[in-house]
């Protein structure tokens, strides 16, 4: 919207008002006459038809230190001469010289391009701009929204065929023109030249040829054109919110005062023309000191450079600038090749000033603005990158364990597989780079774990240069069906679920299927060791693998009622050898008989030791005794009562099996339990 003030000229060589001086003749070395001058915003370059002693010529002069440098003659325009150009104008950032130029039998308005240190790309603008009828003197608001310029009048005053009227255009977010807009009727009263448009997009010049009188009274003369000014108050640039444009006697002369065009600090170049120019009156160009009633408003210049943040070059980028409360976009602009911006903020705003480019992230800076009575100047240099780093942290879902996946990336818009596999630099901890502008799958895949898909998006505003993600993997689970024997009461049965794979223990509340089977879902590709026990009954210990290739396996259990003299075998309660100290393997299955004794604390055990026949008959009874001994001192450490357990040592007296081999040995070094009670 216009009434948010917006300037921009990407482009900033700092000149200061010519204070003191009432007007100055810029270029007194052109003897004949100096006409249509254009000046940027900023001051710090102009545009003229000049005579030299070469002739006529479009020249371009540049301020450097406060000092205008000699004029250049700007080749591209040369021969546009003999078209009959004039009416130049800049666009917010001086890379686009305006003008009107006859092509065929009509005016019609063009631009030229500033780039790489020339001005180039002859361009004419499209319809409806350029229509029928001839188009001049061409003014572009600083956002590029709006254009101002002269169409011959419909309605001619006293048959002056060469009378103009000031018409008014707006740009599409698709960059279509539309128009004419309605503005007010008193801008076209009399006929209009020039018109201007200052860089707070509230002030407009113009030259007009029209019945009027001055402040004093006096009547001015409607045959030569005088220097105007009007005002925008409303909140629209085409309605009817414009101030009575007013009579600037302070730049109006006898002659005709023509293209009057100001700086942001307040500078006002014009040119003023005889009725007919002659060698000792020529057309001149002059500049003032625009006087306090005139000025713009005053703006807060934001100026800073766009650089890469990897590179640190300069980078040539977008600058958006929109309403913080409303997000409407009020202006969208180009930095130079250098990366340098320079912003014209209004007063009373809050603005968001986005800079981008394709292929690289944003920055964005906030503005909230009151009223001020000077102009400001703020630096705000930003960097901006075209790459992320992407950190990613590969979790197992249910124990938290860090895992090394194998993670590919593809471009998930194409397919395209941009890296295989990427590497670790740690378990879990995966680090990569990717260029913004894509959206990236990362496909993660580990065995015995469901494969996850997770997406980067950086076509999207990227403002942040590290990304991370936690990802957990699901295990595989296959149903693991316990039919368990157990008699009658069969809901009291209690199992428990060592992963042997992972040392991870844990107490199982399992469900029933319609047979009545207990179901535990154990992870695909671990080892297990399943406890079931029931009060009253023997317990069983049972390992098993879990095959990925099986969606439920079965595992058949009996459970057999406790009576006198039933026995339970012990084989994983080992000792030292010729010793009787524990090994530190033997505690799990203690652990099973201390659980078994706390569910049937109402019976009695003989804890019994047995060996193989290695040694002497009395050396192994001993052996044995003490064995027997140090496995219910552990138990009584560990909360069972010492008036439940009994101990008894065998020796080699009762083997299972005959001492013949190692494993015949091994099985028969055992520790059993046997209810007396």
């Amino acid at each position: 919207m216009i009434c948010k003030k917006l300037m921009l000229c990407a482009l900033v060589i700092a000149a200061g008002p010519l204070a003191g001086q009432a007007q100055t003749d810029l270029f007194p070395e052109f003897t004949g006459s100096v006409t249509n001058v254009a000046i940027t915003h900023n001051g710090d370059k102009v545009v003229f038809i000049g005579e030299k002693g070469e002739g006529k010529g479009i020249f371009e002069s540049v301020k450097v230190n406060g000092k205008w440098g000699d004029p250049m003659s700007i080749p591209v325009l040369r021969p546009m001469l003999e078209n009959q150009i004039g009416g130049f104008s800049f666009n917010h950032d001086g890379t686009l010289l305006l003008f009107h130029a006859k092509t065929g039998k009509s005016f019609d308005i063009m631009y030229v391009t500033f780039n790489n240190g020339e001005w180039g790309n002859l361009t004419r603008f499209d319809e409806p701009v350029n229509s029928q009828d001839d188009e001049f003197s061409p003014s572009l608001s600083v956002d590029d929204h709006y254009i101002f310029f002269l169409r011959p009048k419909r309605q001619i005053e006293k048959t002056d065929e060469e009378c103009k009227e000031i018409v008014l255009y707006s740009r599409q977010s698709d960059g279509t023109w539309v128009g004419p807009h309605e503005i007010p009727r008193f801008f076209n009263s009399g006929c209009q030249e020039t018109p201007y448009l200052c860089a707070d997009e509230k002030t407009l010049f113009f030259a007009s040829r029209r019945a009027d009188t001055t402040p004093e009274g006096k009547k001015l003369p409607d045959d030569v054109y005088n220097i105007y000014h009007t005002q925008l108050i409303s909140e629209e640039i085409y309605e009817n919110g414009w101030t009575i444009p007013k009579y600037v006697s302070s730049l109006s002369t006898s002659y005709n005062d023509l293209s009057p065009q100001m700086t942001t600090d307040g500078s006002i170049i014009k040119n003023t023309n005889p009725k007919k120019a002659t060698k000792k009156q020529p057309n001149k160009t002059y500049m003032y000191a625009a006087s306090d009633d005139v000025k713009p408003k005053p703006t807060m210049q934001l100026f800073g450079v766009i650089s890469d943040r990897g590179t640190k070059e300069p980078v040539k980028a977008q600058v958006v600038v929109s309403d913080m409360i409303t997000s409407a976009v009020l202006g969208t602009y180009t930095t130079d090749d250098n990366g340098r911006y320079s912003i014209y903020l209004g007063e009373n705003g809050n603005y968001k000033i986005d800079c981008f480019k394709e292929g690289f992230s944003h920055s964005y800076h906030y503005e909230r603005i009151g009223y001020f009575t000077k102009n400001i100047k703020k630096q705000f240099d930003t960097t901006i990158f075209s790459t992320v780093e992407f950190d990613l942290n590969v979790f197992d879902e249910e124990i938290y364990n860090p895992l090394s996946p194998k993670i590919s990336v593809y471009d998930s818009t194409t397919s395209e597989l941009l890296i295989d596999s990427l590497q670790p630099v740690e378990l879990g901890k995966y680090k990569s780079r990717f260029n913004i502008g894509k959206t990236y799958k990362v496909h993660i895949e580990s065995p015995y774990y469901k494969p996850q898909d997770i997406f980067l998006n950086t076509i999207a505003d990227i403002f942040y240069n590290e990304f991370e993600e936690d990802v957990e993997l699901s295990p595989l689970k296959t149903a693991m069906v316990l039919d368990v024997d157990a008699g009658q009461g069969g809901d009291s049965v209690m199992v428990k679920v060592k992963n042997l794979s992972r040392n991870e223990t844990r107490t199982v509340v399992a469900k029933r299927d319609k047979d009545g089977n207990l179901i535990v879902e154990l992870r695909e590709g671990d080892s297990y060791e399943i406890d079931v026990a029931k009060k009253g009954y023997t317990y069983s210990s049972t390992k098993v693998d879990v095959s990925k290739s099986k969606k439920t396996q079965k595992l058949n259990i009996k459970l057999d009622l406790l009576t006198k003299d039933t026995k339970m075998t012990f084989k994983n309660i080992t000792f030292e050898i010729n010793s009787s100290e524990l090994n530190t393997a033997s505690y799990a299955e203690l652990d099973r008989i201390i659980e078994f004794l706390k569910l049937n604390d109402n019976v009695k055990i003989e804890l019994s030791a047995h060996t193989d026949d290695l040694g002497s008959e009395w050396y192994n009874m001993r052996l044995s005794e003490k064995r027997a001994q140090m496995a219910a001192k552990y138990l009584t450490d560990n909360g069972i009562s010492e008036r439940m357990i009994r101990t008894k040592g065998y020796g080699e007296s009762k083997p299972i099996v005959p001492n013949t081999s190692d494993e015949n040995r091994a099985q028969n070094r055992r520790v059993e339990i046997k209810i007396i009670e």
